[in-house]
């Protein structure tokens, strides 16, 4: 048995680009195979609009609907919001996500222009004055304040991420922007985002490194002052009263946890099938096509397809994490973190409150609901968040390979026995869906 020395073997030949670096000859056909898209993000997001699109007519199409006008009116108009959101998915997807820095001040002005508009002529709708009304579609400007908030706080944590620990640098101004959105959003009223808008901040704040101290100190003062806030207003302590004992006020304002429960109940594991169920059709379940859609997928299809929206929302936080985890740049890092934290606490507030675990809040499921605002404004997301992945991978290759020069055309004649391709480098391969690896002969393992 032959032993070849480390002085024996021969590297294999590199071709040098522009630039001067060796590169493989694969390389070039390595980065052409890198993922444009996180494609378990991608498939999660498209499972949960097909299926909203579905529960959305099963939740609108019955006698009454049918009685008054078009059954499918709001199935159409449902069907034209995702044709447009996933029209600005794709494009978001494609958008250098670095090219929105330059407009998060005027970005942020427009939120507050709009938050000020809502309040001086929106449309009122169920005690709450939250959309613009517009020819054919209604604005609703706290879904684009979320989004502009979160695109603010990974711009400014970004830029001052070496001083963050200072409390002026930190809090300061951080706060003052989210103290004005959300006295705006409780003009409105919208408790429900404004309770987000806090959550949002602090926790992207501690994940940058702040002191614990800081959040710990406002999150006693900011505790205190949303007590106060309950206590003297009426509708909310009703409905944290509510909450408490639903079935006690079944008749007020417990009514829609209590329809809720019902719904959920009478699925059972199964359901009862799409298209049916005893709450949905006969209208009992108030806005079971927006803030209540979890609980018609929980009666029309039980336990196992409230298992399946809330395992697409895992996948969804655990991708979104993994691409701010691997981001090296870091307005990036923070903007992926920023967005799937957004997109996971208004599922889970959604979910609470379908089972009547915390008051109402007015919150749409993402991706399921109706609602052509929460749509647009998370399909946006989305595209960003796949933007973010999709220029990491591709920047982590091209640090690695070079542009290669323009190659020769090979004549068609072969002169020779083909030349055996060099295996991908050990980084690239990482980046791609692991291959079978190539069984060895025992003369191979061996030597």
């Amino acid at each position: 048995m032959s032993v070849t020395t480390p002085d024996q073997v021969q590297p294999t030949p590199r071709k040098r680009g522009s630039s001067g670096r060796a590169y493989s000859p694969d390389l070039s056909r390595e980065l052409r195979q890198v993922a444009p898209w996180d494609f378990p993000l991608l498939a999660a997001v498209v499972l949960l609009m097909g299926l909203g699109a579905v529960m959305v007519y099963s939740a609108t199409i019955n006698e009454s609907t049918q009685l008054v006008g078009d059954g499918a009116a709001k199935l159409k108009t449902h069907l034209m919001h995702l044709s447009v959101a996933i029209g600005l998915l794709v494009g978001f997807t494609f958008f250098d996500y670095k090219k929105i820095r330059p407009f998060v001040y005027p970005g942020l002005l427009g939120v507050v222009g709009l938050l000020v508009v809502v309040i001086i002529a929106g449309v009122e709708a169920g005690n709450a004055r939250r959309w613009i009304a517009l020819p054919g579609f209604n604005v609703q400007p706290a879904e684009v304040a979320k989004l502009g908030f979160v695109i603010f706080l990974a711009h400014s944590i970004a830029k001052k991420a070496g001083r963050i620990r200072q409390f002026t640098v930190a809090f300061v101004p951080h706060f003052m922007v989210c103290s004005v959105l959300i006295l705006l959003a409780l003009f409105q009223p919208d408790f429900g985002t404004s309770v987000i808008l806090v959550i949002l901040m602090f926790t992207m704040l501690f994940v940058a490194g702040t002191r614990v101290s800081f959040i710990v100190l406002f999150v006693f003062v900011g505790g205190f002052l949303a007590f106060q806030a309950i206590a003297s207003n009426d509708m909310r302590l009703g409905r944290l009263l509510a909450t408490l004992d639903p079935w006690g006020h079944r008749d007020g304002r417990g009514f829609q946890m209590v329809a809720s429960q019902i719904a959920i109940g009478s699925g059972g594991v199964s359901g009862q099938g799409i298209g049916y169920g005893g709450q949905t059709l006969t209208g009992f379940l108030p806005e079971g096509e927006t803030d209540f859609i979890l609980s018609v997928v929980g009666e029309q299809l039980g336990a196992i397809g409230m298992i399946l929206v809330a395992g697409a929302f895992m996948v969804i936080v655990y991708r979104g994490m993994r691409i701010a985890a691997r981001t090296e740049d870091a307005f990036g890092r923070f903007l992926a973190f920023g967005i799937t934290l957004l997109l996971g606490l208004q599922a889970v507030i959604n979910m609470l409150v379908a089972v009547a675990l915390i008051p109402t809040k007015g919150l749409t499921l993402p991706f399921v609901s109706y609602g052509g605002s929460s749509m647009l404004v998370n399909a946006i997301a989305i595209g960003i968040l796949l933007n973010i992945s999709r220029s990491h991978g591709i920047a982590t290759v091209r640090a690695y390979a070079p542009a290669p020069e323009p190659r020769a055309k090979k004549s068609r004649k072969s002169s020779g026995p083909r030349r055996q391709q060099a295996a991908p480098t050990g980084l690239l391969a990482r980046l791609r869906w692991p291959r079978r690896k190539k069984k060895q002969t025992l003369e191979e393992v061996l030597e």
